[in-house]
């Protein structure tokens, strides 16, 4: 299970601080959860979705955990296919995100899944 805590944010430039600077290593069959730290400035997450230029490697796509939890999770693709002759694909995702004034944000950070 990859854990990814965001541990601070820059409404000024939309950037996250993310406790694997950006850059989440999985495998197939993952489960990926995104946290909200302390003191982050992030009151909470508006939406995951990847970018339509990279490949789609969740299925089921991140949602919102059950509950009162303001964490988010998502499972990669137990079939997710590998270009001939590679062993990692990498994804481009936005995570859109509120502040504690409520404004929003997105920031795109990376998830590479390696075979």
């Amino acid at each position: 299970m990859a854990s990814i805590t965001i541990t601070g944010s820059d409404a000024s430039t939309n950037a996250l601080t993310l406790s694997d600077h950006g850059v989440t290593e999985t495998t197939r069959s993952e489960v990926v959860t995104w946290i909200i730290g302390r003191n982050s400035g992030v009151s909470s997450i508006a939406n995951i979705f990847h970018d339509p230029n990279s490949t789609e490697v969740f299925n089921p796509l991140p949602g919102k955990m059950p509950g009162n939890s303001t964490n988010w999770q998502g499972t990669v693709n137990p079939n997710l296919s590998f270009p001939p002759g590679q062993n990692q694909v990498v994804e481009s995702y936005t995570i859109c995100w509120k502040d504690a004034s409520g404004n929003s944000h997105c920031f795109d950070p990376q998830i590479r899944v390696n075979n």
